[in-house]
Formats: structure tokens, sequence, C-alpha cells
């Protein structure tokens, strides 16, 4: 049973690595992940690394080379978006809970007389998420966003700023709500 589940999980995955993905052992993608009109190159999943299905994950910015890199063990739910114009780092053995948004840039809505469609995308800055983080379900990481090792990102959460190691936080914005002793 395991040699057919580790199959299909790399015939899943070939779209990805056609696209540019890097790919490493026992990882793999769930159907319904986005590939057509969507760059890849500069996805690093790195072993053990499990992403559920329907997730929406793209490289904005091709011409400064960002890269979304996910360490080793971390597992990503369902419906999760990762969109980079700088980069995103996840760190190992994290959970990330279904349907969460990172995104590290911002559609730039200041020019006035221009559409949203129209008026691009603002400056990016770099998100990373520390080892055995875990982020709760329909919560939004923001652009410039680090969370130290161990952070619990609660459930509806909306993480605009950093924290620490060992914090737990939640809200809109999110708060820190207690530290992990």
């Amino acid at each position: 049973m395991y040699n057919f589940v580790k199959i299909i999980g790399t015939i899943l995955t070939i779209p990805a690595r056609l696209k540019g993905a890097r790919i490493g052992k026992n990882s793999l993608m769930g159907p319904g992940y986005d590939f057509v009109n969507i760059n890849l190159n500069g996805l690093v999943l790195k072993d053990d690394v499990i992403i559920g299905r329907n997730a929406w994950i793209e490289i904005i910015k091709v011409e400064t080379r960002p890269q979304i890199i996910v360490d080793s063990g971390t597992q990503i739910g369902r419906g999760v978006l990762l969109s980079a114009s700088e980069g995103i780092r996840i760190g190992k053995k994290s959970i990330v809970s279904y349907n969460v948004s990172i995104i590290d840039h911002d559609h730039e809505l200041q020019k006035k007389g221009l559409s949203p469609i129209d008026s691009g995308l603002s400056q990016g800055k770099q998100i990373v998420i520390g080892d055995n983080c875990f982020v709760g379900a329909h919560s939004f990481i923001l652009k410039g966003v680090k969370l130290g090792k161990q952070c619990v990102v609660g459930a509806n959460s909306v993480v605009t700023k950093s924290f620490p190691d060992y914090s737990v936080i939640a809200g809109s914005p999110a708060k820190l709500i207690k530290k992990i002793k």
C-alpha cells in the first residue's frame, strides 16, 4: 500500500516538477493544485512535505527570483494559498491548516484612477515561519511577518506583524495571547 501511495504522490507532482519545482523525497502535493499559467520555478519542498489538495502556489516576480521553501516534515492543509514576490519560508515540522493564505505582497491601491487590476502589486516583504509552528484554519499571514519557532496562530487570525519564539497569537489583527512555557 505504501508503494502505491508513493507512486501516486510522484505522479501528482509531475506538473509541478515540469514547471520548475524541486520536490524532496517522500513529498507530495494533493490533486487539484493550480499549475496552468503559474510559475513554480522557485518552489522548494524538502523531504516528507505534504500539501493538501486544491493548493494555489505561485511565484509572482520572476526577475527577483523569489522562493517558496517548505522545510522537512511540514504539513500544509487543503485550499492553502502561498503567493510570493519576495519569498516565503516555512520551517521544519510545522502545520499550516486548511484555507490559510500566506501572501508576501499587496495590491497597489493608492493610484487614483486605476482599477485594482491595472494598478499592480506593492513591494513585497519576505515571510518566515519558524520550526514547529501551527497556523490555524482560515488565517492570513501577511507581508514581512516573521514567526519564531513553535508559535501558535489561532484560527481566523490576521497576522500583520512579527512575534518571537513560543508565542500564542490570535485575532484580527493578531495579538499575543500568551507564551508557551
